[in-house]
């Protein structure tokens, strides 16, 4: 295995360990993320001109 490899599979297993002990002390402690509103609304529709063009 090349150490570049490695590493990268090293940092992986660092990343994915970390995220599970930061979810689960949220979950220990009962804390959850606030819901974000959208900052805007979509709405899909034809353009008014689109068909008379």
């Amino acid at each position: 295995m090349s150490p570049q490899l490695t590493l990268s599979s090293l940092f992986s297993v660092l990343a994915l360990a970390g995220l599970c002990i930061v979810t689960s002390v949220q979950d220990l402690s009962g804390a959850e993320a606030p819901a974000a509103p959208a900052p805007y609304a979509v709405q899909a529709g034809l353009a008014p001109d689109l068909l008379n063009s």
